[in-house]
This record gives C-alpha cells, structure tokens and sequence, in this order.
C-alpha cells in the first residue's frame, strides 16, 4: 500500500493541492464532520492528505481535492498529521482518475499553474495549533495566508468575534465558511515571518494528544500542558 501512495509524491505542486472532506455517510454540517485538508500524494486507488481531524481506521470519507475531483472511501491508515483513504471507484472512475493525475503532471511540469494559486500563500509547514484565551487548544490546518489574516480548518468552529491565537499570532474570528472560518490579525505581519510564526507541528502533536479527550466543552476545556 505505502509504494502506491509513495510513488505519486514526485508530483511537482502536489502539495499545493487544498480541498474539503466529509467524515462519515451524513450531510456535510461545516465545523462538524465537514473540514479542509491538503493533499500530501494519490494514485488511482488511494490518496494521502494533512488533515485537521483525523477519522478513524475504516471510516467513510469523502473529500473534494480539486483538479481530481470527488474521491470516496474508507480510511486505510492514519499517520502522524492526516490519513490515507483507500478509494471506491469502478474501472471508469480510475481511468478519469488516471488521467487528471497525468494532467496534472503536465500542468506542472510545464510550468502553468491555476490563477486562483497566484492570489493566495500557501504554507509549507500547515499543521498549527489553535488556542483560546482561557488555554484551550486544538490542532488545526491553515488553508492559506496573508500578512494581515489565515483561514483555518478546526475540529472545533468558533463565533465570529471570537479571539484566537494560530501558532503565535493572535486575531479575531472575522468569517465563518463551509470548511473553516477567517481570523483577522490583530497586527498586520512581517510577510516575510508570517508563515513562520503561524506554523506550530509540535505544538499540533500535543493539542492532538490532549483534543483526543472528546470535543471542545466550554465547562471543562482541554489545557495544554494539563493532564486529562
């Protein structure tokens, strides 16, 4: 299994690749079982993402990952910060399959690149951690960035004018959307450090150990640095 998916990384812009998946065979509910994810590798029978909230072994997911499509099926392996999904397709759904990932290979090779991934900054390094005023926190994945803002994916979806602190940076909850919601920096950033100071992989590590507790309860929040 880790050959197929392994053998698709060389995909220059691969990991450019940003979509949404749906955890479970229930309408998509945003912030509760609906979540962005990145595209880490995929083949015509399995696809690797960097994921927010991980469902477990055998779970049904359906993601949308863009120049590839619609994609269903259970969860194979969980691995340190996503999930790789074994893919239910038919022989003609692997046939299209197999041919937007060529496409995409072209793309890239080639040197051209979708307009809409001119406009936004990508992370290289998307695990974060997400923490409250009152030292709750959970991991969560940066959809995109700029100086002043970042859109994030959560397990936990909060209000609009809710304060939050991504990695080091501190803003305010400005928009909800269908995968996430928009933070607006209290300070307009560096953009030369933005990036820097918005990832937080060990920190995701610890907020993933503790959030794996249950969800957020505002009574009895997880602490980081608290045992539960």
């Amino acid at each position: 299994m880790s050959d197929c998916v392994q053998s698709q990384t060389s995909l220059f812009g691969i990991s450019t690749v940003t979509g949404h998946y749906v955890i479970g065979r229930v309408p998509m509910r945003p912030g509760i079982n609906l979540y962005a994810c990145r595209l880490r590798s995929i083949s015509t029978t399995r696809y690797n993402v960097v994921a927010p909230v991980i469902p477990t072994i055998g779970e049904s997911v359906t993601a949308n990952l863009g120049p590839f499509g619609t994609l269903s099926g259970k969860v194979e392996q969980n691995t340190e910060d996503g999930f790789v999904v074994a893919i239910s397709a038919g022989a003609t759904r692997q046939e299209a399959l197999a041919s937007q990932i060529s496409e995409f290979r072209n793309r890239s090779w080639s040197g051209l690149r979708e307009r809409r991934g001119d406009r936004r900054f990508l992370a290289h390094e998307p695990r974060s951690m997400m923490a409250r005023p009152d030292g709750w926190a959970q991991p969560c994945l940066i959809i995109d960035y700029s100086a002043s803002g970042v859109a994030i994916s959560a397990g936990y979806q909060p209000e609009v004018g809710e304060v939050v602190t991504i990695g080091k940076i501190t803003g305010s909850v400005v928009r909800i959307f269908d995968a996430g919601f928009a933070v607006h920096f209290f300070e307009r950033q560096d953009a030369a450090s933005v990036e820097s100071l918005l990832g937080a992989p060990q920190e995701w590590r610890e907020a993933a150990r503790l959030s794996a507790t249950g969800p957020y309860d505002p009574v009895q929040p997880v602490l980081v640095g608290t045992e539960t």
